[in-house]
């Protein structure tokens, strides 16, 4: 492992443990979702059959997949609130291994609990996917804001048909990514987050952790992680590497995508 890596963990590792030192419970379990949070939010219309192919809920069939989302969402649901957490990362350990997928049927399950609202935000700012998912058709997203180019009420945006969950997505790609996570635009959308009433929580699909150091410039700012492996695809000595880099990170679970362990009926999760 490179010097310059061996600091960025370091340095990400010391700053997340000063977070969880000075963090206040911010959460109370079971809290009421106020309704009106997204209300005045710009309204986007998602398309049912792009869900379908994408395999996002509600627009699939598969019962047991829909069950499996449901209880992966009461135990990171449990968690969070135990622990007054607010935000979450989803990410996997290289590509392909279904991370966008995870979070974007995680934060609509958490959506459809009538105790709790979310935001998602696509934090893969190199490899946007997340409104593809959804089929949305935005003008302005996350580097935009990032940029300079955009405000906070141009980029959050409330699915029609869906309650309690809103999207920030991202359209246009960029390079220094890892920066734009860094900056003090980013620390001003957290600040946001954190200012919502009703508690929301807040998940972020990131990169795959071993692509590029956006988790570990991120990791600084939020609460906790949920790492995605996917069974025939996720190497064994890829996943022991992103389990050792995320040794004092508050590891929420690891997710096995693609298992051949499902339950009748279920073929992709």
């Amino acid at each position: 492992m490179s010097s310059s890596l061996e600091k960025a963990i370091e340095k990400a590792r010391n700053e997340h443990q000063k977070r969880r030192a000075s963090h206040s419970a911010g959460m109370a379990a079971g809290a009421p979702q106020s309704s009106g949070l997204f209300r005045a939010l710009s309204h986007v219309a998602v398309r049912p059959d792009t869900m379908e192919r994408n395999k996002i809920i509600p627009a699939i069939e598969d019962k047991a997949a829909v069950t499996a989302y449901k209880v992966l969402r009461t135990r990171v649901l449990q968690r969070m609130r135990s622990n007054s957490w607010r935000n979450l990362i989803v990410t996997g350990a290289g590509p392909g291994e279904g991370k966008t997928l995870t979070a974007c049927n995680l934060a609509v399950s958490i959506a459809n609990d009538v105790n709790q609202s979310v935001f998602l935000v696509d934090l893969d700012l190199q490899h946007s996917s997340v409104a593809k998912y959804f089929g949305l058709d935005v003008k302005l997203g996350l580097s935009d804001y990032l940029a300079g180019h955009a405000e906070m009420d141009d980029i959050v945006y409330a699915p029609e048909g869906m309650d309690r969950i809103a999207i920030i997505p991202n359209g246009t790609p960029v390079e220094n990514s890892s920066d734009l996570i860094a900056s003090p635009r980013m620390k001003a959308l957290m600040k946001w987050l954190k200012e919502r009433g009703g508690s929301p929580l807040a998940i972020f699909d990131m990169p795959p952790l071993l692509s590029c150091d956006d988790v570990l410039a991120f990791l600084p700012q939020v609460d906790a992680l949920l790492l995605v492996a996917s069974e025939g695809i996720t190497e064994r000595s890829r996943l022991e590497k992103a389990l050792h880099l995320l040794a004092d990170v508050d590891l929420l679970g690891v997710v096995l995508n693609r298992s051949r362990e499902h339950q009748k009926g279920s073929a992709y999760y």
